[in-house]
This record gives structure tokens, C-alpha cells and sequence, in this order.
């Protein structure tokens, strides 16, 4: 009796439900992949600059150089990855409901009360 009932299902579903919908980005996940993709690049440039630019001087010196050269990187690569993210974000992403004048109306109705 099941598989009657489960073949009829089957049967009633037309191709046109199994289509994948549209991908939509949400922007606060594009920024956060971008951000954390090119901070992680940011930092190992600025490593290795730091291994590159370092003098003669002591290692205690050479470690301070490298761990600024790395924040510095990272921090530049996490602002960039984070614009490029919200650009992108913004352009094929999720957009907001559009409020009307009577929901607007409704909304502060009831925060007045």
C-alpha cells in the first residue's frame, strides 16, 4: 500500500520542481569569506616581506619586524577582502523587502504605544 502511495507522488512531481533556485549571497558572508581569504594572503605577504626587509640586526629585532610586517598585511588584506566583499555583496546579493507608507505607519504605531 506504501509504494502505491509513493509511486502516485512520484508521478505527480512535474521537472520544472527540481530546478535549483537562483544562489542569492547574502553580503555579511561575502564580506567575512573575502575578508578572511585575502587577510590570510595580507599576512603572508607581510611575513615573508618581513623575512625579506629584515637588517643584519639581532633575532629579537628581526621577530618584532615580522609580526608588524604580518599585522600590517593582514590588516590591509582583511579591510581590502572586506570592501571587495561588500561590493560584490551588494551587487548580486540579498535585497531587503521594501516597506510601504502603511507598513512604515503600522510600525510606528506600535512602538508609540
Amino acid at each position: 500500500m506504501q509504494q502505491d502511495i509513493d509511486e502516485r507522488v512520484d508521478d505527480d512531481r512535474s521537472p520544472e520542481q527540481h530546478e535549483q533556485p537562483d544562489r542569492q549571497i547574502d553580503p555579511s558572508e561575502s564580506v567575512t569569506l573575502f575578508a578572511i581569504a585575502l587577510g590570510t594572503i595580507g599576512a603572508l605577504a607581510g611575513l615573508a616581506a618581513g623575512f625579506f626587509f629584515s637588517s643584519g640586526s639581532g633575532t629579537g629585532a628581526s621577530v618584532l619586524n615580522c609580526l608588524i610586517a604580518t599585522l600590517a598585511g593582514g590588516s590591509a588584506g582583511v579591510v581590502t577582502g572586506g570592501t571587495i566583499g561588500a561590493a560584490i555583496g551588494v551587487l548580486r546579493g540579498v535585497s531587503a523587502p521594501k516597506r510601504t507608507a502603511d507598513s512604515t505607519s503600522r510600525a510606528n504605531l506600535t512602538t508609540l504605544s
